[in-house]
């Protein structure tokens, strides 16, 4: 039987003091699979439509068994990270029948050497350095926790379901006992298990926090009376456990280590449903104080959450005072940070989107390929939608198109990331006063750095002088009542 060698290799941090990590993956044959692992970095980086993400996908490798049964792949890195290992039919790709993926978790440490043996039935197996690790996530974890609830026999469509809760105990129980075996048969790094504590600690109260939310609101909908709210938020202030900083490679345990500070700033300054539940300036401003008091012996927690307040007041809010107060003292904590200038340069965007000033220039292909500008247009009202996937807010706006046909002009600007005019230009049609733009990569940058553009505000009204009437509409579902009443005050103007 022939073997396949094939090494893709990727360096995640090219500093002196880091350490490689080697993985390799052994296929087996005839089965039909790609496998790809993709690491997940806990840092913020821009994200082209929300802001930042606090989370850095990485893709370091991909193989199928169609032409290759073994692969090794090389990581330098400084600390552990996670990765997960996605394995999935070659037909599914494709487009045809498939028998699905399946999606399992890696605990990677510096200087690691392991190799994972891929079954037919899909399982892994696992061998080399901190193999025990990768055996305990296999045998204990889910890829989310929230896929335990139908495993548990979780019913959505009724009200009580307090006959899991049991369930999830024992299962909070298997784990700490699986994790003893474990401690007791080989030693374990701090790093892991911290992680190992902060998913085990976390998921089982928000699994019942699932089963408190729905019983609590029965029937009633969205909203929560003040006492109903307090006894939910009480189930993170109750249970949530400050661990030390590797606890933030858990979603759960980041998603909660905001809540714990974030839920006592809400109850001294209650959000406002009529401005959807955005923080105010006060509360954001208490929220940084909190997580840098809080935090001051959690390094990597405090400057997670610092610069998470701090790209909230930018992100949600469109008055950049506290977001200029909240920058200033950013910058004195972390002269170096990369972000600075990505805060610097949103802020000063969105300063400039105030009312009454001309809205930016820009130059962007139309639908036919003639080159289009923005004081082109003017002599009627404009409503541009930054469309951030292909045909976005088009549903939703048809309605609209046919009520101003002949007093506005609706724009739909494409800033879809990596999609080429060639595949831009079919998903759109001609129609009465409508009129498709299309944004490379490039000029969607330059879009973003003029107009602040985001999902959360992807709309900006403009008179027919070339003056922003509106920039900071949000998106609402399933109509934009905000939009309709900006609309029609925009035609009578």
């Amino acid at each position: 039987m022939k073997t396949y060698f094939f090494t893709f290799c990727f360096f995640l941090s090219l500093v002196s003091s880091a350490q490689t990590a080697h993985i390799v993956l052994k296929l087996p044959q005839n089965n039909d699979f790609i496998v790809s692992l993709t690491t997940e970095k806990i840092r913020h980086i821009e994200a082209p439509s929300i802001g930042l993400t606090d989370v850095e996908f990485l893709n370091i490798g991909t193989v199928d068994d169609s032409t290759k049964r073994w692969a090794m792949t090389e990581m330098e890195l400084k600390e552990p990270q996670l990765v997960r290992v996605n394995i999935t039919n070659r037909r599914l790709v494709i487009g045809y029948k498939s028998q699905g993926s399946a999606n399992r978790l890696l605990f990677i440490s510096p200087n690691d050497s392991l190799t994972i043996m891929v079954n037919p039935d899909k399982t892994l197996a696992f061998s080399g350095r901190n193999a025990a690790y990768q055996e305990y996530l296999r045998d204990y974890f889910r890829e989310n926790m929230y896929e335990y609830l139908p495993q548990f026999g979780y019913n959505p469509s009724q009200i009580d379901n307090s006959q899991i809760l049991g369930k999830v105990d024992s299962l909070q129980r298997a784990r700490q006992q699986g994790f003893q075996k474990l401690k007791g048969q080989y030693p374990v790094s701090e790093a892991f298990e911290t992680y190992v504590a902060a998913v085990t600690n976390t998921e089982p109260y928000l699994l019942k926090l699932v089963v408190s939310d729905k019983k609590v609101r029965g029937s009633q909908g969205i909203q929560l009376k003040p006492d109903q709210r307090k006894e939910i938020q009480d189930l993170t202030l109750q249970n949530f456990k400050l661990l030390p900083d590797a606890a933030l490679l858990s979603e759960a345990y980041r998603n909660e280590l905001r809540n714990y500070i974030q839920i006592p700033v809400i109850q001294k300054y209650p959000s406002d449903s009529a401005k959807r539940y955005v923080l105010s300036p006060e509360a954001v401003q208490l929220a940084y104080q909190l997580s840098d008091e809080k935090l001051k012996d959690y390094p990597k927690q405090r400057e997670y959450l610092l610069t998470h307040w701090l790209d909230y007041s930018i992100t949600f809010r469109s008055d950049m005072k506290a977001a200029r107060n909240l920058l200033a003292k950013y910058e004195q904590t972390y002269p170096a940070s990369a972000l600075n200038s990505y805060f610097k340069r949103t802020i000063a965007a969105k300063e400039r989107m105030e009312a009454a000033q001309s809205a930016p220039e820009f130059m962007l292909k139309d639908r036919t390929g003639k080159t289009v500008t923005l004081s082109s247009l003017r002599g009627k009202p404009v409503c541009i939608a930054f469309c951030f996937n292909l045909k976005q807010h088009e549903y939703i706006f048809k309605p609209l198109e046919e009520k101003y046909r002949d007093r506005l002009t609706f724009v739909y600007l494409n800033v879809t990331p990596a999609t080429p005019y060639e595949l831009w230009q079919p998903t759109t049609e001609n129609r009465p006063g409508v009129l498709h733009l299309w944004a490379s990569d490039k000029d969607a940058q330059k879009i973003k750095d003029t107009y602040a553009s985001t999902m959360r505000y992807p709309f900006v009204l403009i008179d027919s002088q070339g003056k922003i009437v509106e920039r900071w509409i949000p998106q609402e579902f399933p109509d934009n009542k905000t939009l309709q009443a900006e609309l029609s005050g925009l035609v009578r103007k």
